[in-house]
């Protein structure tokens, strides 16, 4: 059923024995068969009401109109319709209520009049798309339908349009966009922008294109503020997928090159409660990695949310992935396998290693978590947490921290990754030689600080001795468990 089916905002009830047949009515003719198979694909029967704005003016297309689309001689519409989907079945008066709607906004999408992809810039929420039991890299964004205001939580999603985008635009598009959604320090980079950025660099036209190398892409990454790293699997062998884990632990999505084809990651699936992986990478800990089992990401040529798992027959599974692009910022100058060097000296030490200062932590093979993240974001989940200890927690809130620091907690297998017992703290800013880089090492037993390093002076260390202590929830802000 089609309610105002002629008006500037209809809304569609699915329903019946074809129930997306309103829709492509309603979005005809920029919704082809194509695109709504990619739709249906993603929403399956979790949309009951789809919200049809027509005549939308979209920021991403409106670019590539402009600077493309406008010149050739048979030139598609300047305008976009914009899906808006519900878990529940609304109307004209319904969606005037913002707080009656908003629990059921799955997202929207946005169709392009582009051939042969016509799904524009896209945000919809993992739930919508049935994902559940996994950790994504999620932002958030407002919308507005004829002035009702919703908001969305998902990770942005765009298809190519054959032209002014290929594989590689799309991803870099994906990754920007959740950048600038989420944190404000990052610019909002349209689609032809981005081809742009690559001019000086380019090898032949920049339009219609032909994609990008991956050399590229960080190039095009460090022009918008990004310090990016490139990685290929055959310098890194064992470590290649640990790193792309810590990483995407980080809450820094990745760009994940296979032979011809690039797609952004930014969530996993672990399964802790099985056997770790085997590995090589250091005998004496299991890695949270270890219990990874697959990685979600967006291919623009699939649907949103796509799971690439870590071992299989199909093309794309993460054993295929040959290279990726970790985005740092620019204030993260020692990179992950740095820090997990210098770590390993640290924490296999005489003097602050945990087989000298924690018998409880030397009990059994400890479990380490690895991850980046902000200074600020670490002390603000104090409370919440506890640290084990009254002492430590005190400790921490009055430490001067980087902006951004490395962390490593320490756990064991029974027990994470519902909690932990200790954490190492790193300086992110330092470089990858330093091994008095640390701030803070935590275990049950004690705290050891470098009040000289959190005073910009030379090292010098203090301890404080733990009577007590318990085991304290993981660090969570990088990724959303759901």
């Amino acid at each position: 059923m089609i309610a105002q089916e002629n008006g500037l905002l209809p809304i569609v009830t699915l329903g019946g024995v074809d129930p997306w047949n309103g829709v492509a009515q309603a979005a005809s003719p920029h919704l082809d068969q194509r695109g709504l198979n990619k739709i249906q694909g993603a929403l399956g029967n979790r949309a009951k009401s789809v919200v049809v704005e027509r005549h939308y003016i979209d920021k991403d297309y409106r670019d590539t109109f402009t600077n493309f689309h406008a010149k050739k001689f048979s030139t598609p519409d300047s305008r976009c319709i914009r899906l808006h989907f519900f878990g529940a079945p609304v109307n004209h008066e319904l969606i005037r209520d913002n707080t009656a709607v908003q629990p059921h906004f799955l997202g929207y999408v946005v169709v392009r009049p582009t051939r042969p992809n016509c799904i524009g810039r896209t945000l919809l929420a993992p739930m919508a798309c049935g994902v559940t039991d996994c950790y994504l890299s999620l932002c958030k964004e407002e919308v507005s339908i004829q002035g009702t205001v919703l908001t969305v939580e998902g990770f942005p999603f765009i298809s190519q349009d054959a032209d002014v985008t290929a594989c590689a635009q799309s991803a870099l598009w994906m990754l920007a966009r959740y950048f600038s959604n989420r944190y404000h320090v990052y610019p909002e980079i349209y689609p032809f922008r981005l081809t742009a950025l690559t001019k000086d660099y380019s090898i032949g036209r920049l339009v219609p294109t032909a994609g990008l190398y991956v050399w590229q892409m960080a190039e095009a990454l460090r022009q918008i503020g990004f310090s990016p790293v490139i990685y290929n699997r055959h310098e890194h062998g064992d470590t290649f997928e640990h790193l792309m884990y810590t990483y995407v632990e980080s809450g820094i999505p990745i760009l994940a090159a296979f032979d011809n084809h690039v797609v952004t990651l930014f969530g996993h699936r672990s399964a802790f409660s099985g056997q770790p992986a085997p590995q090589t990478m250091c005998g004496q800990f299991t890695f949270s990695s270890e219990f990874n089992c697959a990685f979600f990401g967006n291919d623009d040529n699939a649907v949103p949310y796509q799971t690439l798992s870590c071992h299989g027959s199909m093309a794309r599974n993460i054993d295929k992935v040959e290279r990726f692009i970790a985005a740092l910022p620019d204030r993260v100058f020692l990179r992950a396998e740095g820090f997990q060097a210098l770590l390993m000296q640290v924490l296999l030490g005489p003097d602050v290693g945990f087989q000298a200062l924690s018998p409880i932590i030397s009990r059994q093979k400890p479990v380490l978590r690895l991850f980046l993240t902000t200074g600020r974001s670490f002390k603000k989940r104090i409370a919440v947490r506890r640290m084990g200890n009254s002492l430590v927690a005190d400790v921490y809130r009055n430490l001067p921290l980087p902006h951004f620091i490395w962390v490593c907690e320490i756990s064991h297998a029974g027990l994470y990754p519902a909690k932990i017992m200790g954490e190492v703290i790193w300086d992110a800013t330092r470089n990858a030689h330093e091994r008095d880089g640390w701030i803070a090492v935590h275990y049950p037993e004690v705290l050891v600080v470098d009040e000289g390093a959190a005073l910009n002076e030379p090292q010098n260390l203090v301890k404080f001795s733990l009577a007590s202590a318990f085991g304290y929830p993981i660090f969570e802000n990088n990724l959303r468990n759901l």
